[in-house]
């Protein structure tokens, strides 16, 4: 198990973040767009090398949505807000494994399931001014895709706020 801090910058026009584990070590990179209609990140490893690209879809009809695609570009997963009076839960299509998400984003606990088994758990902390996310990754492997998620996920979240 790995527990990774996914902290965005305060002054970062281009909306990059700091993937750390426990023991403050940086793990990933999130790079934005000065510019960016969809609010695109790429997710790089500590090498440099591309692993998830992230981006709104541009038009929303009634939830807003974001697709996540490997480091070829190709979209492999589509995750969209479900439409629930009290709760933020999201949905997953398209990946080839079955992941749900589970909990409640608005008290800041949610559980990612794999083919139903829980591969994570993401936690919000509110320590600064800054988004700052903690995500208990139960199996190495999958840590790239679950930050991907959590990405995708704040994306949603701030353009919810932005409309």
């Amino acid at each position: 198990m790995i527990t990774l801090v996914i902290k965005n910058k305060m002054f970062s026009i281009k909306g990059n973040s700091t993937v750390k584990d426990e023991n403050d070590v940086d793990r990933f990179v999130v790079k934005g767009k000065l510019i960016s209609w969809r609010k695109k990140k790429r997710i790089y490893d500590m090498e440099g090398n591309l692993l998830y690209t992230v981006k709104n879809k541009l038009i929303k009809w009634w939830m807003n949505s974001c697709y996540v695609c490997d480091k070829d570009g190709h979209k492999i997963a589509r995750i969209k807000q479900k439409f629930k009076l009290f709760k933020k839960e999201f949905t997953l299509t398209g990946y080839a494994d079955e992941i749900e998400i589970k909990g409640d984003f608005i008290q800041h606990c949610l559980e990612i399931y794999k083919n139903g088994e829980k591969i994570g758990e993401v936690g919000k902390k509110f320590v600064s001014l800054v988004d700052r996310f903690r995500l208990d990754c139960y199996n190495d492997a999958d840590a790239p895709l679950l930050v991907a998620l959590v990405v995708a996920i704040d994306n949603i979240n701030d353009k919810n706020l932005s409309d």
